[in-house]
């Protein structure tokens, strides 16, 4: 399999040197980004009776790009590990395609563009292409944007199936699956001068579980509302969502159970200088009341949002809980030098709906976070980053984890990791047409 790709990266580079002067480019660079964590308390509390975890995960990538007039090409290969999860004597390479795209350019403004890829919107609270991540996220879709000085639209669908086949199956990825089909809109205008609106509708439908003939739907739509302007120090971002339809991670009888959630965020940042900034925010992700019949659901779902990004570093709220979730920041970030940025942020979560526990309401605090950053850039092709976080439990943490009566280690969490981004060859700028 990976002869193929390379045989394919090595075709698509001789034929972008003999089109060079039919006014095309084309771009092939590369990723090595090793991140090394110490993990003691990393997403739940660790109890003190184990052994905290260091690791270290790698990404490799290895991308070729095409651009000509009428046609845009992506190819990404990646190879995702933690180191010493392959035997050192057998070479069993995990080498897959993370993005396989391309773009025609039908007309100005206008074009269509299939294949694996990210899809990356606004501030990535429901879609994301997450460099956090080892993997990142990509889909199999087909996607019509279309640009001009005054809208921006795109438009996508995707139809899954598990494997080929000559007639409607099963698409296996049940409970916690992928979804069988997948449509979306997202239109993005600037209303003034530093304010823009951005409106997205996602329509997600999933099998139901008895009969794969019947797709229950979700559907999450809602917008951003951001002011960001060069003249004035202030900034402010505000983003409302509401889901329907069926929730996937409630079954109810043999479907799933209907689903009523909503999620409300509000962002203020101030620049004191060009060097310091602040920012206040909440994150309120609504949730499911302990006395919600079992046929209802109100817990938010972020969809395939960010989440390392979001509601802290430790990521203890990756998965929401199903009591929905209120996430209050506060935040500040400088510029040290003019390579080396430093962000400081503390959290303080709570739950939405009150939180039972052994048939007893009890606190809805779940404690605070306080996360460190730093980020170097050594040069334009390297940079490094590390941080320190640190996570205060309350009662309700301890619950919520089914730890109560549990001595566990200080919460804490580290890492560093090294960003290479080499370009290994690129041809000359795309010619102008004459």
């Amino acid at each position: 399999m990976i002869r193929i790709y390379t045989r394919l990266l090595m075709i698509l580079l001789v034929a972008s040197i003999s089109v060079q002067k039919m006014f095309s480019q084309t771009t092939i660079d590369g990723e090595f980004r090793p991140r090394t964590e110490f993990r003691q308390g990393f997403r739940k509390p660790l109890a003190d009776t184990l052994v905290p975890a260091f690791v270290t995960l790698q990404r490799t990538r290895f991308n070729a790009d095409y651009k000509s007039k009428i046609l845009n090409a992506r190819i990404s290969l990646q190879d995702a590990r933690i180191w010493g999860n392959s035997d050192n004597k057998v070479n069993s390479s995990k080498v897959e395609v993370y993005e396989a795209w391309f773009e025609y350019l039908m007309t100005s403004g206008l074009s269509l563009q299939m294949g694996r890829q990210p899809l990356k919107y606004d501030d990535q609270r429901l879609l994301a292409a997450p460099n956090w991540s080892n993997t990142g996220t990509a889909h199999d879709v087909a996607v019509l944007k279309y640009k001009s000085p005054f809208i921006q639209a795109h438009t996508g669908f995707a139809y899954n199936n598990t494997k080929d086949t000559l007639l409607d199956i099963t698409y296996g990825y049940t409970p916690k699956q992928n979804y069988k089909t997948m449509a979306y809109a997202w239109l993005s205008k600037e209303l003034y001068k530093g304010i823009s609106l951005s409106v997205i509708g996602i329509y997600e439908g999933f099998e139901k579980k008895a009969d794969y003939r019947i797709v229950f739907p979700r559907i999450t739509y809602g917008g951003n509302l951001v002011y960001a302007s060069d003249s004035s120090a202030w900034g402010a971002t505000l983003t409302g969502y509401l889901q329907s339809g069926k929730d996937p991670g409630k079954t109810y009888g043999k479907g799933y159970a209907k689903l009523s959630a909503y999620f409300l965020a509000a962002k203020v940042s101030y620049k004191f200088s060009s060097k310091l900034s602040s920012y206040l925010g909440l994150d309120y992700f609504s949730g499911s009341a302990a006395d919600i019949a079992t046929s209802t659901s109100n817990t938010f779902n972020r969809l395939y949002g960010a989440t390392h990004t979001f509601n802290g570093s430790m990521e203890y709220y990756v998965t929401l809980p199903t009591q929905g979730l209120k996430d209050y920041y506060l935040g500040v970030t400088g510029k040290l030098t003019s390579k080396l940025t430093a962000d400081l942020a503390g959290h303080l979560f709570t739950f939405d709906k009150d939180f039972v526990y052994n048939k007893v309401k009890t606190e809805k605090n779940l404690g605070t976070e306080a996360d460190l950053t730093l980020t170097y850039a050594v040069s334009k092709e390297i940079s490094v980053q590390g941080g320190y976080s640190t996570y205060f439990n309350s009662s309700s943490t301890q619950k919520y984890y089914k730890m109560l009566n549990v001595e566990s280690h200080p919460q804490q969490w580290a890492f560093i990791m090294l960003t290479i981004r080499p370009q290994f060859y690129k041809t000359p700028v795309v010619a102008d047409a004459k």
